[in-house]
């Protein structure tokens, strides 16, 4: 009985750098520079504390 392999897309190690890539691309296309500016920001704080909590919990054996 062992464990089909997760696909690279069920990973949130990939897919969120992809969803935060994809919402900057989107928001200077369809934005000005200071949306532009505003998502990247907010999006590389919410990742790096996704990253950052989720390692910490992940060595306290959560």
């Amino acid at each position: 009985m062992s464990q089909a392999p997760k696909s690279a897309l069920s990973n949130l190690n990939v897919v969120l750098p992809m969803v935060y890539a994809a919402a900057i691309v989107v928001s200077a296309a369809f934005g000005n520079g200071k949306v532009t500016g505003v998502v990247a920001a907010a999006g590389g704080i919410l990742l790096g504390a996704f990253y950052a909590f989720r390692g910490r919990n992940r060595d306290s054996g959560v």
